[in-house]
């Protein structure tokens, strides 16, 4: 547990070290604080009985508005890199306790004006939830069964500069934060928070800010893209027997560039899964060693925030897969994680993948990009 929760936090740290070293020419620093109210949504019967009350949230952020000296940078409209922390509660502080989180986020502008900015940002980081599930001491908390957890963030933010004198705005918005461990412990139902926010935004600049102008094309290359990756983690079936397994995970895919930003395709998933021995005997089964195969077929999206950092979708089904839930018997997947490439052609994701609103796990993988000439 705790060597993955070291990847997660070197991956994320390397996130920020690249999202605060870029070289801008204005170097435009945005600080923001910002209060939230909302509620967590019981995604799950067996919830609604033990969260009773609305969410505060306090959230403290520093970015830093990107100001066109990059030629990908105008693909997105000038976006802002930074990150923040939030701390608040998650409706029942006996059981569920408070949450703390460091996070990454990119915000790119729909509209933007000299006086209003209307934006919408994504981003990931690592939580801290107070209180975890004990069937002794906690048994209550059926939804998490793990302090550390991953977070998931996405708000829609309307800016309002107060004064043309001074680089003050009012910002407000909705914002959508979810907590999962990615079942590395159980139980792993997941939070979801809705909220409201209002706060302030000072931009911080040894120049005058100017909304610049998009004049320099993004050059991308318009041809095939090959990758294969191998991923590996772990994850926990039972709540009560305390057994963690091993699972590993090839994936190649096949994608054609089509747009400055994202990249199209098809891939398959070869996944070898040590739970689902245990599982598949839980159905008064005898598994056989094949059993632990599972083979996806899925279609892709490579959405590339900056050359070299992309967040990537697939989504799925199995071709094979000898073991089928009681109260299924269709199984849809979807993988969504973030990918940093490097050396031009090598590339590191962290990625969580589900069954619908179920999580599987959270995998680690490491891999190369072939472009084809």
């Amino acid at each position: 547990m705790k060597t993955k929760l070291s990847l997660i936090a070197l991956f994320f740290t390397l996130l920020l070290k690249y999202s605060f070293s870029q070289s801008y020419n204005s170097n435009f620093n945005q600080f923001e604080i910002k209060t939230h109210y909302g509620f967590t949504l019981p995604h799950h019967s067996l919830m609604r009985y033990f969260i009773n009350n609305n969410v505060a949230i306090l959230e403290l952020n520093y970015s830093i508005k990107t100001d066109g000296s990059k030629p990908w940078q105008h693909a997105w409209r000038f976006p802002e890199m930074g990150g923040g922390y939030l701390i608040g509660g998650l409706g029942n502080i006996n059981v569920l306790g408070f949450s703390q989180s460091l996070f990454w986020f990119f915000g790119v502008p729909i509209i933007e004006k000299d006086n209003f900015i209307f934006k919408y940002r994504i981003g990931g980081g690592i939580a801290y939830l107070s209180e975890k599930f004990d069937y002794r001491a906690n048994y209550y908390n059926v939804a998490i069964g793990s302090h550390f957890n991953a977070h998931l963030h996405f708000s829609i933010i309307s800016e309002y500069k107060i004064s043309n004198e001074f680089p003050l705005y009012l910002t407000s918005g909705l914002s959508y934060n979810h907590f999962s461990n990615g079942a590395i412990e159980t139980p792993n139902l997941g939070l979801n928070q809705f909220s409201f926010n209002i706060g302030l935004k000072y931009l911080y600049s040894k120049f005058p800010y100017n909304l610049p102008k998009r004049t320099v094309p993004y050059v991308y290359n318009k041809i095939p893209e090959f990758s294969v990756y191998l991923a590996s983690g772990i994850k926990e079936n039972s709540t009560y027997e305390n057994k963690k397994f091993t699972f590993f995970s090839l994936v190649a895919d096949y994608g054609y560039r089509v747009s400055t930003i994202r990249t199209l395709g098809l891939g398959i998933n070869i996944i070898s899964d040590f739970s689902l021995k245990s599982q598949i005997a839980e159905q008064n089964l005898v598994p056989n060693k094949i059993d632990i195969l599972r083979i996806g077929i899925h279609g892709f999206q490579e959405l590339y925030f900056t050359p070299d950092l992309s967040m990537l979708l697939q989504v799925g089904t199995y071709a094979f897969n000898k073991f089928k839930p009681s109260d299924k018997t269709f199984l849809v997947y979807s993988k969504l994680g973030l990918r940093y490439t490097f050396l031009e052609r090598y590339f590191v994701n962290i990625v969580l993948k589900t069954h619908t609103t179920t999580a599987d796990y959270i995998e680690f993988g490491v891999g190369i990009k072939i472009i084809s000439d």
